[in-house]
């Protein structure tokens, strides 16, 4: 079965700022989402773990990548996948590199056309204007949760290509995000956990520019703004 990796590029880490009460939290719903996006905005660098578990409606089958996740401010991200494949998501701020080790293939694009198109990524990069962005609610907590985690349903404020919501859960000492799922228009659940946060290791920008191996096939995405 071909990976999902790719998944939660366009639906990744974002959160939104609306000001409704938070029953139950502990603390009202509009101080949480300004600590959780004034811990990101303040990191300079950051590393952490992740496990994806993508499970396909159609075939009741659900399959797991792991790997680690990088980023550095402002607007560098890297995803690593080690498992199942091996796939590698980085961005500079400026292009965006999308490598498949499998099929020898490099997808190159704007990443400023990605983000547009795709408001609900790139929370970790610290780019997302949030008030604008998305509307958010609390969320049910989760059987596994174990009451750790502040839960937060995210609705971008514009229609996306691939979901309607998002939830993300906060740990509610450090108010990193540990984890993150979706259900996308086909029903398939997209999960992220997050884990080992390691921050402001002096992470270098190097990480961030994919160099394109020779014997690859590589394909530009053409402009949005250009004639096809």
């Amino acid at each position: 079965m071909r990976s999902l990796g790719f998944v939660p590029l366009f639906a990744l880490v974002f959160v939104l700022l609306t000001f409704l009460p938070g029953p139950c939290s502990g603390i009202p719903l509009e101080e949480i989402v300004a600590k959780v996006q004034d811990v990101y905005q303040r990191t300079k660098d950051l590393k952490a773990d992740f496990t994806q578990e993508s499970t396909l409606k159609s075939l009741d089958k659900t399959q797991t990548a792991t790997g680690e996740i990088y980023f550095k401010n402002p607007g560098k991200l890297r995803w690593d996948y080690n498992t199942p494949t091996k796939q590698e998501i980085v961005t500079d701020g400026k292009t965006l590199w999308m490598y498949i080790y499998e099929d020898r293939q490099v997808v190159v694009s704007n990443f400023s056309e990605v983000y547009r198109s795709n408001t609900s990524a790139f929370f970790l990069s610290g780019m997302g204007d949030l008030k604008r962005d998305f509307d958010v609610r609390l969320g049910e907590p989760t059987g596994e949760d174990n009451g750790n985690s502040y839960v937060l349903r995210l609705i971008p404020r514009e229609q996306q290509s691939n979901i309607e919501e998002l939830f993300l859960l906060i740990d509610k000492d450090s108010f990193l995000v540990v984890e993150t799922y979706f259900y996308d228009f086909y029903g398939n659940l997209i999960r992220i956990r997050f884990k080992n946060h390691k921050i402001n290791r002096g992470l270098q920008d190097s990480m961030f520019i994919f160099k394109i191996p020779d014997d690859v096939d590589v394909i530009e995405q053409p402009s949005i703004s250009q004639p096809q």
